[in-house]
C-alpha cells in the first residue's frame, strides 16, 4: 500500500499488487467455501510420486530463473521463453505448439501490462 509512483504514470505500481491480492483472496475464499461444502466426505491427497517430485522442482528452478532474467531480457521475452518451456515440459506439447502458446502471453503481456495498463515492468530489447 505504500508503493509510491510518480505523477506522470497512468496507473500507480501498487495496481498489480492490489489486482493479484484480490485474485488471491477471492481464490482462497473459493476454496474455502468448497471445503466447506464438502465437508464430512473423506477426500485423500494423494502426494506426487518421484516423477511428479521432479516436475514440482523443474517448475521452481524455471520460475526461479524466470524472475531472474526479467531484468536482463525484459517481461515479454522472459514470459515467452518461461511459458513455452513450461506448456513444453508439463504438457507434452509440440515445440511449435508450445513456442506459439509462449507467443501468444508474450503478446498479452506486452500490451495489456506494458502499452494499455502502462506499468512499469523492464522491457529488454523491445524499448530499442
Amino acid at each position: 500500500m505504500g508503493i509510491k509512483g510518480g505523477m506522470d504514470e497512468r496507473l500507480p505500481p501498487r495496481t498489480l499488487p492490489y489486482v493479484l491480492g484480490g485474485t488471491m483472496i477471492g481464490a482462497g475464499a473459493l476454496l474455502a467455501f468448497r471445503s466447506w461444502r464438502l465437508r464430512g466426505k473423506e477426500t485423500s491427497i494423494h502426494w506426487p510420486d518421484k516423477a511428479g517430485a521432479v516436475r514440482v522442482l523443474v517448475t521452481l528452478a524455471s520460475l526461479a530463473i524466470y524472475i531472474a532474467l526479467i531484468g536482463l531480457l525484459g517481461l515479454p521475452i522472459v514470459t515467452l521463453l518461461f511459458v513455452s518451456f513450461l506448456v513444453w515440459y508439463l504438457g507434452r506439447y509440440r515445440i511449435i505448439t508450445s513456442a506459439m502458446i509462449g507467443l501468444a502471453a508474450a503478446a498479452v503481456v506486452y500490451f495489456l501490462f506494458i502499452l494499455f495498463l502502462e506499468l512499469s515492468f523492464p522491457v529488454g530489447p523491445l524499448a530499442r
